[in-house]
């Protein structure tokens, strides 16, 4: 017998499959399109700690806020000082979703896939939301240059882009398996 043909019977399983040495690797780890996720995530981090940064925390600073939450001021509004709790309670649960994501997927944890889904449409759903508490507030309603609507329509794509991507991808389905 040809000393080559038994090494490729030994490597070829019982049920007639190709050799191992055949056979394409699954595609699995961080590569690929999830380079992009990886990406998306530190983004999304430095974004939303910049925005509260430089943004929602000088509203609380005494001279900004009696502006807006004395009711004496013309710019105060009713719906602002519940608007900027929600600024912050939804800030800062993305940041921890965000964190978590991270730890997930750097763990190759099977809930990183479910949790991203549920943060890409948590992110949709505060969207819509805060395009709904702005719309509340008069002043910003009239400064207003079509940011919300943008921000709502960019959740949608994303939504649509990536919800797909996680459920139905193979690298993803390979790697989070822990």
């Amino acid at each position: 017998m040809d000393p080559n043909q038994v090494q490729e019977n030994n490597n070829t399983s019982a049920q007639g499959q190709a050799p191992q040495y055949l056979l394409k690797p699954s595609v699995e780890g961080l590569g690929g399109w999830l380079v992009l996720v990886q990406i998306s995530i530190y983004f999304s981090l430095i974004t939303i700690t910049i925005f509260m940064f430089n943004s929602v925390l000088p509203i609380f600073d005494p001279e900004i806020w009696n502006v807006f939450a004395d009711q004496a001021s013309p710019y105060y509004d009713s719906m602002f000082v519940p608007l900027i709790v929600f600024e912050i309670i939804m800030n800062v649960a993305f940041v921890i979703l965000l964190g978590i994501a991270l730890y997930l997927m750097y763990k190759k944890k099977s809930a990183f896939p479910r949790l991203m889904i549920g943060y890409i449409l948590f992110s949709l759903l505060a969207s819509v939301l805060d395009y709904v508490l702005v719309n509340q507030v008069e002043i910003l309603v009239e400064e207003d240059n079509g940011q919300f609507i943008r921000e709502i329509v960019r959740a949608c794509l994303y939504a649509c882009i990536w919800i797909p991507y996680f459920i139905r991808s193979k690298r993803v389905r390979n790697t989070f398996v822990n």
